[in-house]
C-alpha cells in the first residue's frame, strides 16, 4: 500500500510541477499535457480507494475517538494549509479567507475536504452492506452537473467506497490482483489511458469510466506485490507513500513560490524540473521531521486538541436524549 500511495503522489507532483505554472500563464509542452492526461483515471482514484481500504479498520474504534482522528487527522491540516495557501500567493479564486467558499474544497486541498467527508459520513453506513454507498455516488455522479464540486464529490466516493468494500472482502481483493485478472485488465487499463489523452475534459469525471480507473489502481497494487515478493521493493517510494499527507500538503505552495520566483527566467521545461525538485526536497525534509513539535502541527493536531474533542464527543454521546 505505501508504495503504491507514494508512486501515486510522485504522478501527482509530475502533473503539478508543469500544472501550477499554467496557472501563472506558462505554457508548457503538449508532450507534458499528454503524458500526465494518461495517469489521470488514476491518480487521484488511486489514492482515494487506497484510503478507503483503511476504512473499515478505523470504524472498529468508538465514535467518539473515530470522529476525533478524523478532525485531527484530516480536518487540522486542510486549515492549517488553506491558510498557508492564502499566505503564499495561491489565492487563485480571488476569495478574502473569511468567505465561506474559500474553505470548500479549496485549491490543491479539495483532496482532503472530499475524504474527511466521507470519513465523517461512513458511519451512518456502517451497518449497510459495503454496495449500497458505491452505488448512491455512482448514481449522484451521473445527475449532478457535469464538473461541479458536488459531481466530484460523489465521483471520488465511488473509488473510496470500493475500496472499503474490497477491505470487507479480501478474497475478491486476491482474486483481483492475481492471476488472469491483472493480465485482462492491462487492456483497457491502457486504452483508457490513451482515450484520457484525447478527451481529457469529458473522461476526468466520467462515473462509465471508474471501473477502468480501480483496475489501473489495482494492476499498479498487484506489480508492487510481485516486486516486494522477490526483494525488489522500492524504499524511497514507501517512504513518499507513509508521508504522503507531508508530500500533498507542501508541495505546491512551495512550486508556486518557484514559479513566481523564476518563471520569467527559466524555460517551460526547466521550470516544471525545477518545481518538481524544489517539492520533493521540501516535503522529504519535512517528512524526515514530521513527528517534531512544531512542524508536527502541520500534519496534525496538537494532542491536547484530539483529546479535547474526544471527551466532547463523548459526553454528547452519552448525552440522554431530550
Amino acid at each position: 500500500m505505501d508504495s503504491v500511495r507514494g508512486l501515486a503522489i510522485v504522478l501527482l507532483l509530475l502533473w503539478h510541477a508543469s500544472a501550477v505554472p499554467e496557472l501563472y500563464d506558462v505554457q508548457m509542452p503538449e508532450f507534458i499535457r499528454s503524458a500526465n492526461a494518461f495517469f489521470m483515471p488514476y491518480r487521484m482514484p488511486t489514492l482515494m480507494l487506497l484510503s478507503g481500504l483503511l476504512l473499515a479498520r478505523s470504524l472498529q474504534k468508538p465514535l467518539p475517538t473515530y470522529i476525533a482522528g478524523k478532525l485531527a487527522m484530516i480536518v487540522w491540516p486542510y486549515v492549517v494549509w488553506v491558510l498557508i495557501a492564502k499566505a503564499t500567493f495561491l489565492d487563485v479564486e480571488g476569495l478574502p479567507w473569511w468567505h465561506w467558499r474559500a474553505w470548500y474544497a479549496t485549491s490543491y486541498l479539495w483532496f482532503l475536504f472530499f475524504i474527511a467527508v466521507y470519513y465523517l459520513a461512513a458511519p451512518m453506513f456502517s451497518r449497510l452492506p459495503a454496495w449500497i454507498p458505491i452505488g448512491l455516488a455512482a448514481a449522484a455522479g451521473l445527475v449532478l452537473p457535469y464538473g461541479s464540486v458536488e459531481q466530484r464529490l460523489a465521483y471520488f466516493a465511488v473509488f473510496f467506497f470500493v475500496g472499503n468494500w474490497l477491505a470487507r472482502h479480501p478474497s475478491a481483493l486476491e482474486q483481483a490482483t492475481h492471476g488472469r485478472a491483472i493480465l485482462l485488465a492491462g487492456v483497457p487499463v491502457i486504452g483508457f489511458g490513451i482515450a484520457a489523452c484525447l478527451w481529457t475534459d469529458q473522461l476526468q469525471y466520467s462515473v462509465w469510466g471508474a471501473p477502468i480507473s480501480v483496475a489501473g489502481a489495482l494492476l499498479c497494487a498487484a506489480l508492487f506485490s510481485r516486486l516486494e515478493r522477490r526483494g525488489r521493493g522500492q524504499p524511497m517510494l514507501r517512504f513518499v507513500g507513509r508521508s504522503s499527507i507531508v508530500f500533498y500538503v507542501s508541495h505546491f505552495p512551495v512550486m508556486a513560490l518557484v514559479t513566481l520566483a523564476a518563471g520569467d527566467h527559466l524555460q517551460p521545461l526547466i521550470l516544471a524540473c525545477v518545481n518538481l525538485a524544489a517539492a520533493v526536497l521540501v516535503g522529504w525534509a519535512l517528512a524526515l521531521r514530521k513527528e517534531r513539535i512544531p512542524i508536527r502541527w502541520l500534519f496534525q493536531a496538537p494532542r491536547p486538541f484530539a483529546r479535547g474533542m474526544e471527551k466532547i464527543l463523548g459526553g454528547a454521546t452519552r448525552r440522554p436524549a431530550i
